[in-house]
């Protein structure tokens, strides 16, 4: 009996994963295109989280918010992407030399001799470069990575002086808040 009932209860999920991809997928979908770093990922994510919810059926008929559930599953699957390598550089993302992370760990005050706290605060640094929109994270990059000034930046990219000064502005602004846990208030 009790095999009969987890039978119908899958069924009746299947059904409800089912009638939630149809009526949700365009918001599903749209979140994920926020989220990912292209359009073909966005649509992996989405396609891997409905698939994991159908796969286990049996286990969702417990949870009353499938919605929520699909959702934490894309976010899941979306920071698992956002881990490795090839999804970062699709993204745009920059690997930086160890020397330019322990210069920049340098120059904030932090004592780049601590190797755990060097090794994870160059985490951060890189997550928080990551984080930050193409046209910012460029200029910060140009400047601190290549040492281009902004003139000579300007004249490679065609962007106005002060258009480059801003962006970097903002992405200095935008990496102190993301390092906030840092800074040492001591």
């Amino acid at each position: 009996m009790k095999a009969m009932k987890a039978n119908t209860d899958a069924a009746s999920t299947r059904s409800e994963i089912e009638r939630t991809y149809r009526e949700r997928r365009g918001g599903f979908l749209a979140w994920a295109r926020a989220h990912a770093p292209d359009l073909a990922t966005a649509e992996d994510v989405l396609q891997d989280a409905f698939l994991k919810a159908l796969a286990n059926a049996s286990a969702l008929s417990i949870v009353e918010d499938l919605a929520g559930w699909i959702f934490a599953a894309m976010r899941n699957r979306l920071a698992d992407l956002w881990r490795g390598k090839a999804a970062r550089r699709r993204a745009g993302a920059t690997e930086l030399a160890e020397e330019t992370l322990v210069e920049i760990a340098a120059a904030t005050g932090f004592d780049p001799h601590d190797e755990l706290v060097r090794g994870e605060l160059a985490r951060a640094i890189e997550m928080a470069i990551d984080a930050l929109p193409a046209p910012q994270r460029e200029v910060l990059l140009a400047q601190t990575v290549e040492g281009l000034t902004f003139r000579e930046l300007a004249e490679r990219t065609g962007t106005s002086i002060d258009t480059l000064m801003a962006r970097k502005r903002y992405a200095v602004k935008k990496l102190a808040s993301a390092l906030i846990e840092w800074y040492d208030f001591e």
